[in-house]
């Protein structure tokens, strides 16, 4: 039979799933949006921001609550610290979802131009490693979640591939410098999309096997 502190971190394991699925939602509608010319999409995602941040303040009241009249130890104080950690990181990938949102309205405003096609491979690959985030921590899987920490670096080379893509463009088409500027802080939000999929990784692996995997990326 479970204890009452089994029931609670059952609670907030749900609640985080949900919390990352919602986040992920967010990710997967945004690029859609993108992709699609689609306003109405990221309104949407937009408005839905705010139930991420609910879900967020309700999880660190709770945590704390869990905190204070249990006391947990060993593993179940861990995966408490974990959760915490890691909500402040879910949150900022409903922020990032939100933030290629709003560029959206703004390119939707414009005539469309063509899209570098690295920026789908790094939507493709933000995507995926929200995705493994998701199971991993269902799972809490460290070698997944490893990978994913490890993946970031090639994140980090297709923002500067295309940045640098963008900024040839720029150049050589002055008057599409306005949307070219709205695609690479698409392409930003995407590769800090991945950069919060790494952190929540390695709150992954800080909750399984209890070792500080900050700045190991790319080692």
């Amino acid at each position: 039979m479970e204890t009452a502190l089994q029931q609670e971190l059952t609670t907030l394991r749900v609640n985080i799933l949900k919390m990352l699925h919602m986040a992920s939602e967010a990710v997967h509608k945004a690029t859609q949006a993108v992709f699609d010319n689609n306003a109405d999409l990221a309104r949407q995602v937009i408005d839905d921001d705010r139930h991420i941040n609910a879900l967020e303040c309700l999880i660190d009241s709770e945590s704390l609550r869990i905190l204070a009249l249990h006391q947990p130890v060993a593993k179940d104080l861990r995966f408490i610290v974990g959760c915490m950690r890691m909500i402040v990181n879910i949150e900022r990938l409903g922020d990032e979802g939100a933030n290629i949102a709003e560029r959206v309205l703004i390119l939707h405003e414009r005539q469309r131009m063509e899209i570098n096609p690295a920026l789908r491979q790094l939507s493709e690959m933000a995507l995926d490693l929200v995705r493994k985030t998701i199971t991993s921590f269902m799972e809490l899987d460290a070698e997944l979640a490893k990978e994913i920490f490890d993946r970031n670096i090639d994140a980090m080379n297709l923002n500067v591939r295309i940045f640098k893509d963008t900024t040839d463009y720029m150049i050589r088409e002055s008057r599409t410098v306005e949307r070219a500027v709205q695609y690479s802080f698409i392409a930003h939000s995407l590769k800090r999309i991945c950069d919060q999929s790494a952190n929540i990784a390695e709150s992954i692996i800080f909750i399984k096997e209890g070792e500080n995997y900050k700045h190991k990326c790319g080692k």
